[in-house]
């Protein structure tokens, strides 16, 4: 009996692996053994479930990229790489991106000689760079976009590079930057970079901030949040470069600039200052004079 429920066991584990020597050959990216184990597979289970899933992950493997790309081929490269990310994930697990990782370095390389197009910015070689985790290759390659300080796109891009070699202390002045040029994909981004201390503050703003109901609530206001509920962050924000002065960049600057009073005792100057801070958002105001009272 013993020996029957062994030999039952083998029976039924026979495609678990066939399954695995697929996943094996694609782990050491070998088309030709990828492509031998699916035929195996297939051969004694026409009807597997993983068949579509290693079917479509060995056709990406199989993809030559040659560069220089054009925009047209690499933006069909880029769709056939997105494609399978899911069905990547799904295989490999916690895994999926270091198996993803060549494909996006090889098509940075194959596209370096694109130049950035705010129309299409998922064309360019610095956003493969990131999804490769090649950050300081990334940082290299953004400083050649001419005003990259003053894009969205690569602004957003750098902070990530940054953020991952360095850590959240030295993106703080780029990302208020990026908050009053463009809020939302400030907020995605905060969102994506899953750094501990500023999904924190995130959260604590989604909760707490109280817009005035103007078109520019939103985001937008949560470095001039950030400063009043935590004053100790005001040494991280002092390398903000001089953006378009919105109401939330101009709000912000107020906050420094009162901040920076009290530490100096200037009183007088204060009482000034603080009812600018009103004029521009009663509400960051009243929650500014709370902690103040």
């Amino acid at each position: 009996m013993a020996n029957s429920m062994q030999l039952d066991i083998f029976e039924h584990s026979r495609d678990v692996t066939l399954r695995n020597a697929v996943i094996d050959a694609l782990t050491d990216r070998d088309v030709a053994a990828t492509m031998a184990a699916i035929d195996d597979l297939v051969s004694e289970y026409a009807e597997d479930a993983m068949l579509p899933a290693f079917n479509l992950l060995a056709e990406r493997l199989a993809l030559r990229v040659a560069g220089p790309l054009n925009r047209v081929s690499t933006g069909d490269v880029l769709r056939a790489t997105e494609n399978v990310i899911a069905t990547a994930q799904g295989v490999f697990g916690i895994e999926a991106d270091s198996w993803l990782s060549p494909f996006w370095a090889e098509l940075a390389t194959a596209a370096a000689a694109l130049p950035f197009d705010p129309r299409d910015e998922a064309l360019h070689a610095a956003p493969q760079l990131l999804r490769a985790g090649k950050w300081n290759d990334a940082c290299i390659l953004l400083e050649s976009i001419p005003s990259w300080r003053r894009q969205p796109a690569p602004l957003a891009w750098k902070i990530e590079a940054i953020a991952r070699i360095d850590g959240m202390d030295a993106i703080w002045p780029l990302f208020a930057e990026l908050s009053w040029m463009a809020a939302r994909r400030a907020e995605k981004l905060a969102h994506h970079l899953e750094i501990a201390e500023l999904n924190k503050l995130v959260r604590s703003f989604d909760v707490e901030f109280d817009g005035d109901g103007g078109k520019d609530n939103g985001f937008a206001w949560f470095t001039a949040w950030a400063l009043i509920t935590h004053p100790q962050l005001a040494d991280r924000f002092q390398g903000t470069q001089a953006g378009a002065n919105t109401s939330a960049e101009h709000c912000a600057r107020l906050v420094l600039n009162l901040l920076a009073l009290e530490r100096q005792g200037r009183h007088a100057d204060l009482v000034d200052g603080r009812k600018k801070l009103r004029d521009t958002h009663h509400g960051l105001f009243e929650r500014y004079m709370r902690t103040r009272r």
